[in-house]
């Protein structure tokens, strides 16, 4: 493997001013645009409205908990708050950004909400009013009366005794939970509650009975001023007033108190376990510690914080010029911010550095312009059916008879019905799963039939083939028969799935007719779609770039010069390409595939539609696809071509092969294989029919097209099945069985003539044994014993000439034979006359008739002689 070596990025100053000033204007734009927009919730109104939620949520929660602890309904109010929190979740999710919002919707779920909330508030008023009622009215109740006796006590222990002591820290916590009391009445309710329990509490504490009355019928005779009343036992007080008291230990339990009102009050050590305060000045807080994990607060200001530590979880500052003062290092939590100026940055493990010159060392470094994942979204460089970039599968086009805010726009006008059709942006890397991915474009419906579906989605692929496509999300229109002017459509939060490795946009067509235009697509890696932005590439304008890998999807230049191109022992080269030929063309195909280098190898896979020009009896002319190397299958419609096939070329040092799949690739359909020993062609499988050794060679169970012929050395063999022809005058059936002229190689074909100057027996004694003589008798025999007939054959028409010989009888039955045929003169099938037989019988009849010719000739001369 290479060596790693740091990537170095220069960036000029100049350049750096340029790229600040153009984002600050973008940004201003793009918020007084916001601003004005009453369909969108600018960043200003996200970020109150998510403080204003905060709290919002917090008083949800202490307003359920009460009404919970009183036994009130709280179905309606839930049911509420969730309608509106789901709702919010959306829009507040990302609040550095401006998004959609439906005002109706948002101020229907707020007005239900806050209905639901004041009917629980009043529930839990009319409760608590309930509950002092009753504590007021029940005069069974101990704690009625050990309440009364501690207030008498309280004012009767001028000087402070035992009891007295404790009556006065009860009334200044009580006083203190009043306080708490009257900010809400959902707190009021609460300490009601406790202030009963407390009460029981402070009866079953009290002195006993006994020395109460004693104590009482001592006190209701009054008290001077400047005495004391030291009261030991329990006390029931009716009703007391008690000016000032002072109560030196004190502790009550429970206590539910209705109203208090506390002027000042001073508590040595205090525990509250729930308490709600509308207003805390913090001026005399001068020790302890106050923990933020627990304590959320929801405006703090800080311009009086000049010394100490501010522990907290984390630090949200609005500017960082507010802080003034040496930060110090700043180790956990995330940094946001529109712009970062600094001498010099780095990463804690110098993963990312920069120095004061501007030179950037990274391990690994991504460099992004525009956003927009849409390759070539501007369509620059569309011709026809032609847009570099772009997926148009032969029936959308590069339209620019309308531009779209300057853009040009991918054009669709054709019948679907019954059936999709679609085109694809180039697929581009899937950086991480689990993300979210939205996406826009521009659409106009020129007046398709009514009920004609128009899909814009985003789709994930498992591989870098649109074939492989795993998860999609559409944003679906259906044309209503007219004009539907210039709309966008959104699609928004696609997540990408943990198979996914390649996302693209895909526009697709489907059940009618119709006219439609799509312009200015726009992907990106967000959950909300954004506005249109051109997709301009990354550009690097100054500067060099050192590094082991580098990778991106397009590097543009006029030279690139390397003295090798290293790949690494297991790297690759991959793209993707479309093909669109005109029928013009020798043999046109079109579709999309993918060129791969790696290992050694050049592979080649597209998707191929064929156009069949020079096979006139098997479809010529026509757009179909290849059953095998002999048979061609038209499309049905020619407007609308098939699946086509599956086409795959691999190029090595030592081979180069070229397949014909199914559109499935379930099989190959035909496959031409070269190698060293020879060229290959078969109707599928992997085995070859032959190997041959010399040049000019075509071994071939299909069908070859050779406008010049074929040539062969003189030495070679050419071979089909069982045929074969040499260069020595040769024709040999390697077999040993007949070679048959016929109209068709099936079986079944008929008969051809064939014509020659001279056919030559080989006749050779070197060839031939069991020689025997062909007696007269049997010659006789053979001769007689043929049917001669005058016929025409089967296939041939009425006005063919009538032909003359025997007929071999195949259709009756042996013993019922129409015509007489000698077996010994059938060929050794059966199916033929054996000419040579028929020749030899003859000759040996006409020797046998010269013979007798001559014999009786002799005899008639020798009858004239004798008279």
């Amino acid at each position: 493997m290479a060596e790693s070596n740091p990537t170095q990025v220069i960036l000029t100053d100049d350049g750096l001013k340029i790229i600040k000033a153009q984002n600050t204007a973008d940004e201003a734009a793009s918020g007084v645009t916001n601003l004005n927009d009453p369909n969108l919730m600018s960043v200003i109104e996200k970020q109150t409205q998510a403080s204003q939620y905060a709290g919002l949520t917090s008083q949800y929660n202490v307003i359920l908990k009460r009404a919970k602890d009183a036994s009130i309904s709280t179905t309606d109010l839930t049911t509420a708050y969730t309608n509106l929190n789901t709702f919010m979740a959306v829009i507040l999710t990302d609040t550095t950004k401006a998004s959609d919002v439906d005002r109706n919707t948002y101020k229907s779920l707020t007005d239900a909400y806050n209905t639901a909330l004041s009917n629980v508030q009043t529930a839990l008023s009319n409760n608590f009013n309930t509950d002092i009622s009753n504590m007021q009215s029940s005069v069974s109740v101990a704690s009625q009366t050990a309440s009364s006796a501690a207030i008498v006590a309280s004012q009767a222990a001028t000087t402070g005794n035992s009891a007295s002591q404790t009556a006065s820290q009860a009334y200044s916590a009580a006083t203190a939970a009043k306080s708490a009391g009257n900010n809400a009445i959902s707190v009021a309710s609460s300490a009601s509650q406790a202030a009963s329990s407390a009460v029981l509490a402070g009866s079953q504490a009290t002195v006993s009975a006994s020395q109460a009355s004693a104590n009482y019928q001592k006190l209701s005779a009054g008290v001077n001023d400047g005495s004391v009343v030291h009261i030991t036992t329990k006390t029931v007080i009716d009703n007391g007033v008690i000016g000032t008291a002072e109560i030196a230990n004190g502790a009550i339990t429970n206590a539910k108190i209705g109203k208090l009102a506390v002027g000042t009050a001073q508590i040595a050590n205090a525990a509250i376990t729930d308490a709600q305060v509308g207003n805390v000045s913090a001026n005399k807080l001068t020790a302890g510690t106050i923990d933020f994990n627990t304590i959320t607060g929801k405006n703090i200001n800080a311009s009086n914080i000049t010394t100490g530590t501010l522990d907290t979880n984390r630090l949200n500052v609005g500017q960082l010029s507010a802080l003034s003062a040496n930060l110090g290092n700043v180790t956990t939590g995330s940094l946001k911010g529109v712009n970062i100026v600094a001498n010099s940055f780095s990463t804690p493990n110098g993963s990312f550095t920069t120095d004061s010159n501007g030179a950037v060392v990274a391990s690994n470094l991504t460099i992004r312009g525009v956003t927009n994942l849409v390759y070539n979204a501007a369509l620059l460089g569309g011709s026809g059916s032609n847009i570099p970039g772009w997926g148009l599968n032969g029936e959308f086009y590069y339209s620019d008879t309308e531009l779209f805010d300057g853009v040009p726009a991918i054009g669709w006008n054709g019948d679907a019905t019954g059936r999709w059709a679609q085109a694809n942006s180039k697929l581009q890397p899937v950086t991480q799963t689990g993300v979210p991915y939205s996406a826009s474009v521009k659409f106009r419906d020129y007046g398709s039939a009514s009920g004609m579906l128009y899909l814009f989605t985003i789709s994930f692929f498992s591989d870098d083939s649109v074939s492989s496509r795993v998860a999609t999300l559409d944003y679906g229109y259906t044309a209503r028969g007219s004009d539907s002017g210039i709309q966008t459509f959104t699609v928004n939060n696609a997540i990408a799935p943990s198979n996914a490795k390649y996302v693209a946009v895909q526009v697709q067509t489907h059940n009618g007719k119709g006219h439609v235009a799509f312009s200015s697509p726009m992907l990106t890696q967000t959950a909300q779609a954004t506005g249109y932005q051109p997709d301009v590439g990354n550009v690097i304008s100054a500067g060099e770039i050192d590094g082991s890998v580098i990778n991106g999807s397009t590097i543009n230049g006029t030279t690139i010069n390397t003295p090798n191109l290293n790949l690494g022992d297991n790297g690759q080269i991959v793209g993707n390409y479309s093909v669109n030929d005109d029928v013009g063309w020798f043999q046109p195909i079109n579709g999309t595939g993918t060129l791969q280098i790696s290992h050694g190898y050049i592979r080649s896979t597209a998707n191929i539609l064929y156009y069949n020009k020079i096979l006139n009896g098997i479809g010529g002319d026509k757009w179909g696809h290849w059953a095998s190397s002999t048979q061609f299958v038209p499309a049905p419609d020619q407007a609308h071509p098939d699946i086509g096939n599956i086409a795959e070329s691999t190029f090595t040092p030592a081979f180069l092969k070229l397949d014909i799949f199914e559109a499935d690739k379930s099989k190959v359909n035909s496959r031409v294989y070269i190698d060293g020993t020879g060229l290959y062609i078969n109707d599928g499988g992997t085995q070859a029919i032959s190997a041959m050794l010399s040049d000019y060679e075509l071994v071939s169970s299909g069908m070859a097209y050779l406008n010049s012929g074929i040539q062969m050395k003189q030495a070679a063999t050419f071979t089909f099945g069982n045929l074969a022809m040499n260069g020595y005058h040769s024709i040999s059936m390697l077999d040993g069985n007949a070679l048959n002229f016929t109209n068709s190689p099936s079986a079944g074909a008929n008969p051809i003539e064939i014509t020659a100057k001279t056919f030559t027996k080989a006749s050779r004694l070197s060839i031939k044994h069991d020689i025997q003589p062909l007696s007269t008798t049997e010659s006789s025999r053979l001769l007689n014993a043929i049917d001669i007939e005058k016929f025409r054959y089967t296939h041939d028409g009425a006005t063919y000439k009538y032909q003359y010989g025997g007929v071999i009888d195949d259709v009756n039955s042996l013993g019922s034979k129409q015509y007489s045929m000698p077996p010994e003169l059938l060929s050794e099938d059966g199916t033929g006359i054996n000419l040579d037989s028929l020749t030899g019988i003859l000759v040996k009849r006409v020797q046998d008739q010269d013979k007798t010719i001559a014999e009786l000739s002799m005899r008639l001369t020798k009858l004239e002689m004798e008279k």
